[in-house]
């Protein structure tokens, strides 16, 4: 299952893996299969990687220890342009195995910081885990001057010093040297010893180059790694010799070196023994261009108060090469700009300079005073910019430092600097609804008169909210007045933030903020943070910054602005800080400005109103208990399956806030990582709010939403994962914008056949075996019918009354031959006994099996008959449904599959198909459309006589759920069905040698089509019609085939889009010898793929193995295509020429499929397929050009492989999944295969989901990418 990378005889190197991620890793697995990645030794020559994996920027999520990265070969290697700081942060202990903590490679800038001798030395010897540490990865980008002038970078924590090695080195377009990369990774520095960071020259004496700048990558979800205060850049003193010279103009052994021209490079030529440098603007198509140079920026700032001279020579040139005349003061002039920035330094001059159109040097000359202020500068650089449309050249330009006695040096170190105050965009909150509620509150916001110019702590009436709570730590209690109670974040988020909400439509006029910190503890954590003011549309109105911690129980007063009004106050840290906020009071002092006329009274509206549920525990635990008032009462969900709790409140309602009761007895840290959601009337999600943290036994969560949009009909509970779902009460405050209707019980279907007459259409031995026997209520008794007597048996029940039939479930005869019932026919009758139904169906039904009924089928007789003159044997019939007067029945399982779906196929009696959701290729099975109301975007249907996934029961995963189809077409297109040695054949539809002309087939059924055995006789095939340009198969169905389904044979250009193939055998959709091209694929869908017997149609086909798209020349379009289920595999890549010469043009050409380009290959699917893999190239292989794409592709319950590649080169697999199948990849000798942002998934949540419902059974599923040779 692992990835390993063992190339052999030329083949399997240089594969690459980046930003994938990798999850859910079973230890069950040995030897390779146990790694998610694993790098093998042949890729290793003298220490350096001549053919190397590239892997970078991957993820790694749950993996157990067995199943981590083998790290030797792949990832520790030679190079001194190769990052090499390997640092893999363990978030949750997963790929440990023990705790949180880092897998860190022996590199003395790592560990020297670190106590190693805590570390476990793990991953073959190659890594140590480390736990109790923090580390943060870091670059420093350094100046182009490193690339010339050897600069060395050192750091240290005051006791270690240690070199770091020379990372990435980045050029621009042009080959300009904009900056070397310089990896770090380090844990939070000691108190009060920030790390230095130094450089030196090759002589190993101070230096500096030019420009430093840390970028400190996403702060890992630990707390205490390095934080950019904590990093100094220690520069030089500004004295000796080192600084005289900024720089000179002839320091220029190559001409270039310090100088940039981003757009265009530069060139280099002599003039009187002066070197010159050109913009060369003819290079390039933009007219305006610059040159620049970084400074040594410690020169400057160590000596503040001296004075450099900055001098130099310029001519500009127009587009003839004829020297240009400027003023020196208007914009067509050059202008030189010098400028010191970083920190809070800002300290810029500009000069305009005249130019001579007789070709003679204009000469600059300035001195330049370091002023104060500069002490936190990091960055130093001049400019010469000039008019569009010109070029221009320099010469003999320097910097030098002028001579005094008393240079002021600056310290080694730079100081604190408070960050610049400015205001922060309010953070999201809730989702985007999906659709907008058009009612609105019946009593709008009303400007009024100020109620009280006294002030007073509005927040005390307000309604909090935060970006998280944990601990219990709910955001109303930093306003209820106790100040030992308090509102506490989660330590995990940055920029955590509490809101006060002071009331929907009003402002108010603030004068001060209040706020006390803690008392018991932790105060430290309150520090750099804002304290903002808000108006109704959450823009910022105020803010002031605070940079250093409150101690316990400390307060601070912001006084506000004269004449600020806002609707809403917020304490939020800053974006780059994360830590816990924890307030014990926020006090918001003034008086409003702005208030509602009459508002309408807040009631609470849940309690005493419908509850429904995803599942109950048991009765006692029932949805209503958590509308019931009882906080003693709780509902309680399964716990196998994502839950949800759904709260009908009667009307569309505006709410102001939901609150949620946990239960108090056990158990209350279930309730944490779950959404609460408003739903509006068609159960479309408008607003939601997140509940991060656990919530304790017995606590109230309160979730505020408040906003002029908050209107809904349904308050929803979800979890996000599966768990048990248990609360004692549900609270939704707001007011109802309409009356509240009145609803009428449903009727519950029953056992309409118990101990009903019936009858059979023989008897086989004995009263025992008579028709009674299948509705006695006892599934051991059973029919039993004559045997091979000429005619299909039968069995019927007269169930005495007129009823509404909702299903139908047959159990078998328990003791033995149960295979005997098979592709039954149900017929229905009227009290006159006429026939008003027939439903036939296909299979068999193991012990027992339900079928659903079309709606609004009302009869009075139910009769079965088998598909063969074999005995039928019933343990036990059971009918379904209600009194016909009772009216429909509202107990429909409704299959969500959007409205332009659900506008086509809501007719009563409609056929669909749900497609495998398991590793079973034949898990597909076919549900009736009901005749009951449905919501829009939705289709009902009877009972789903099978669980299959929906998309909310994915955990995320949409692509796991199954595929839905419509059946039935107006046009049909049906062979006869034949007995015997003819059952195998029926018809056949062909377009044959009809090159130049559009064929179009569109909307038909094709059932019982195909002739087993015969070539050439298959249920759609366009046969050696060349090119046939327009040419369309589209929007067709394909059902019950004897053989393939769409056939293109010697044809191009022809579209295939947007059909089903549904219970067929052999290779579905294909191109049949390898010389067909420029055909487009596009959006079919096939499912239940079965295969032919060894060698039909002939000896040569591989038919046995059916895939569902077989494809034997890759100059073909494949596009959204999904394969749901085949005994081979789903995309087979066989690639080869098998027709005579005679019969293809291609022949003649000496084409070979193997070699030519992929056309598009991208969103393709391919799950539970039987054999070998979802996407393969065995064994033919396929030595694609270098660039070739399958873009998007995934492969999820694939029995064996999600991918197989064998003998196969240059496939990029960009984005995709690769989830739950036996092995994410085989790369069987793949050549610079590249997976680009790949998701690989070993067991899922949902495939453990199907293991807990008892659907799947419990394999060893690794889910690693394996290269082998």
């Amino acid at each position: 299952g692992g990835l390993s990378l063992q190339p052999n005889e030329g083949m399997g190197r240089g594969t690459t893996i980046k930003n994938s991620s990798f999850k859910g890793f079973d230890n069950g697995c040995s030897g390779g299969a146990k790694y998610a990645i694993h790098v093998g030794n042949d890729q290793v020559r003298n220490g350096v990687f001549d053919a190397s994996p590239t892997i970078f920027n991957n993820t790694f999520a749950d993996e157990p220890v067995s199943s981590r990265i083998s790290a030797c070969w792949g990832i520790h290697s030679s190079g001194d342009n190769d990052v090499r700081t390997v640092v893999i942060e363990d978030m949750d202990g997963s790929l440990s195995g023990s705790s949180p903590g880092f897998f860190v490679q022996d590199e003395p800038s790592v560990t020297s910081f670190i106590d190693i001798t805590n570390c476990q030395m793990v991953t073959d010897g190659c890594l140590h885990f480390c736990e109790n540490i923090c580390l943060r990865l870091g670059i420093v980008s350094i100046s182009q001057d490193l690339t010339t002038r050897n600069f060395n970078m050192h750091i240290s924590d005051g006791t270690n010093t240690v070199p770091v090695k020379r990372g990435k080195i980045w050029f621009d377009e042009k080959q300009n040297h904009l900056s070397a990369q310089m990896p770090l990774a380090l844990p939070a520095a000691a108190t009060g010893s920030p790390y230095q960071i130094t450089f030196t020259d090759a002589n190993d004496e101070p230096a500096w180059p030019g420009f430093a700048k840390l970028n400190l990558e996403r702060a890992p979800s630990c707390i205490g790694g390095v934080s950019a205060g904590e990093i100094e850049f220690a520069m030089p003193d500004g004295g000796g010799d080192r600084c005289m010279d900024l720089f000179k103009y002839d320091d220029y052994p190559n001409g270039i070196h310090g100088w940039q021209n981003f757009f265009a490079g530069l060139v280099v030529s002599e003039d009187a023994g002066k070197y010159v440098i050109s913009t060369n603007r003819r290079k390039h198509d933009r007219g305006h261009v610059n040159l620049s140079r970084n400074l040594d920026t410690s020169c400057l700032v160590g000596n503040i108060g001296r004075t450099f001279h900055l001098f130099g020579k310029m001519r500009m040139k127009d587009e003839s090469d004829a020297d240009v005349a400027s003023d020196g003061t208007s914009n067509d002039s050059p202008k030189i700009t010098f400028s010191i920035t970083g920190g809070q330094s800002n300290f810029v001059k500009s000069w305009n300079l005249a130019t001579s159109s007789d070709g003679s040097w204009a000469e600059f000359s300035e001195e330049i005073t370091m002023p104060s202020g500069i002490e936190g500068a990091n960055r130093a650089q001049i400019v010469i910019d000039k008019a569009e449309k010109q070029e221009f050249l320099i010469t003999e330009w320097g910097m030098k430092l002028i001579p005094s006695e008393a240079p002021t040096l600056r310290p080694s170190s730079y100081p604190s600097v408070s960050p610049t105050l400015r205001p922060s965009s309010h953070p999201t909150v809730s989702l985007v609804p999906t659709k907008v509620a058009t009612l609105t509150p019946t009593k709008q916001p009303v400007t009024a008169a100020p109620v009280s110019a006294a002030p007073t702590n509005l927040a005390l009436t307000g309604l909090a909210s935060g970006d998280s709570e944990c601990h219990n730590g709910f955001a109303y209690k930093a306003i209820d007045g106790n100040p030992n109670s308090i509102n506490h974040s989660c330590c995990t988020n940055y920029g955590a933030w509490l809101m006060v909400d002071l009331g929907i439509g009003t402002l108010n006029y603030i004068e001060k903020i209040v706020v006390k910190n803690r008392v018991n503890c932790c105060g430290g954590r309150l520090k750099r943070f804002y304290v903002e003011l808000l108006d109704a549309d959450k823009n910022v109105v105020f803010a002031q910054y605070h940079y250093g911690f409150v101690g316990n129980a400390q307060v601070r007063e912001f006084v506000v602005d004269d004449g600020t009004v806002a609707r809403f106050a917020r304490v939020r840290h800053e974006d780059s800080y994360k830590d816990c906020l924890h307030i014990g009071e926020l006090e918001v002092w003034g008086y409003p400005t702005e208030v509602p006329a009459s508002p309408e009274p807040i009631i609470e509206m849940a309690t005493g109103m419908e509850a429904t549920a995803s599942t109950i525990w048991s009765q006692s635990s029932a949805a209503s208990k958590s509308v019931d008032g009882n906080i003693n009462s709780i509902f309680h969900s399964e716990c196998n399956a994502v839950p949800w709790l759904r709260v009908d409140i009667g009307v569309m309602s505006f709410v102001q806030d939901v609150k949620i009761t946990n239960r108090g007895d056990c158990c209350g840290g279930r309730l944490r990582y779950a959404t609460v959601e408003l739903l509006d009337e068609d159960l479309n999600p408008v607003e939601s709010r997140y509940i991060q943290g656990s919530v304790g036994n017995g606590q109230v969560v309160q979730k505020v939403f408040n906003e002029e949009t908050s209107l809904a009909r349904y308050v929803q509970l979800s979890l996000n994962r599966a768990d048990c779902l248990h609360v004692a009460e549900v609270q939704v405050y707001g007011y109802h914008l309409m009356a509240k209707p009145t609803s009428s019980p449903t009727p519950v279907p029953e056992n309409l056949a118990l101990n009903k007459p019936a009858s059979q259409s023989s008897t086989y031995n004995n009263a025992g075996d008579g028709a009674s026997s299948a509705v006695d209520g006892n599934y051991n008794s059973f029919t039993h019918t004559n045997c091979w007597q000429g005619i299909n048996q039968w069995w019927k029940v007269d169930l005495e009354d007129v009823y509404t039939i909702a299903s139908i479930t047959v159990g078998n005869r328990l003791d033995c031959c149960g295979g005997r019932f098979h592709d039954a026919t149900f017929s229905f009758y009227d009290e006159n006994d006429e026939e008003v139904y027939v439903m036939p169906t296909s299979g068999g039904i193991g012990n027992k099996k339900s079928f659903s009924v079309g709606a609004s089928i009302d009869a009075r007789y139910v009769k079965v008959t088998i598909g063969d003159q074999d005995c039928l044997q019933i343990g036990e019939f059971e009918v379904y449904g209600w009194k016909a007067s009772e009216g429909p029945l509202e107990n429909v399982d409704r299959l969500h599959v959007g409205e332009e779906a659900a506008n086509c196929w809501k007719s009563p009696g409609s056929r669909i198909m749900l497609t495998s959701d398991t590793y079973e290729w034949d898990d597909s099975h076919i549900e009736v459309v009901a005749d009951v109301p449905s919501e829009p975007g939705t289709i009902a249907v009877y009972p789903l006589t099978k669980k299959k996934s929906a998309v909310d029961e994915t955990f995320g995963y949409p692509d796991f759920a199954v595929e839905v189809a419509l059946l039935d077409r107006s046009l049909i297109i049906e062979g006869a069905k034949d007995e015997g040695e003819f059952a195998t054949l029926g018809g056949h539809f062909i377009v044959l040698h009809t090159p130049h002309v559009h064929q179009h087939l569109e909307g038909a059924l094709l059932q019982n089509m195909g002739q087993q055995g015969k070539l050439g006789r298959y249920p759609l095939h366009f046969h050696m019609s060349e090119c046939v340009h327009g040419s369309t198969l589209s929007k067709n169905v394909i059902w019950k085939s004897n053989q393939r389904c769409v056939v293109v044979h010697g044809s191009h250009n022809v579209t295939v889009s947007e059909n089903v193939a549904f219970d067929t055998k052999g290779h579905c959709f294909m191109l049949e010898d390898g010389g067909e091209w420029d055909n487009v694929f596009y959006k079919n869908l096939g499912a239940k793929v079965g295969r032919l017997p060894r060698g039909v149609p002939r000896a040569e086909e591989t038919d046995f193995f059916p895939s569902v798209y077989w494809i034997t020349n890759p100059s073909n379009d494949f596009i959204g295509n999904v394969a749901a289920g085949s005994q081979g595999p789903g995309f087979w890549h066989e690639l080869k020429l098998r027709a005579p010469s005679s019969e293809l043009e291609i022949n003649n050409h000496g084409m070979n499929p193997k070699a030519l380009a992929q056309k598009t290959f991208k969103d393709n699917a391919s799950h539970s397929s039987g054999f070998r893999a979802g996407f393969t190239t065995y064994e033919t292989g396929y030595l694609a050009p270098p660039g070739t794409v399958w873009e998007n592709i995934k492969a999820y319950k694939n029995k064996e492989a999600g991918l197989f590649q064998h003998g196969t080169a240059n496939i990029d697999f960009r984005g995709g999944l690769l989830a739950d199948n036996g092995q994410a990849a085989h790369n069987f000798h793949h050549d610079n295969a590249i997976y680009d942002g790949t998701e690989v998934i070993g067991r899922s949540e949902h495939m453990q989901f199907l293991i807990d419902q008892g659907r799947i059974g419990d394999h060893c599923k690794t889910g690693g990418l394996s290269l082998q040779p």
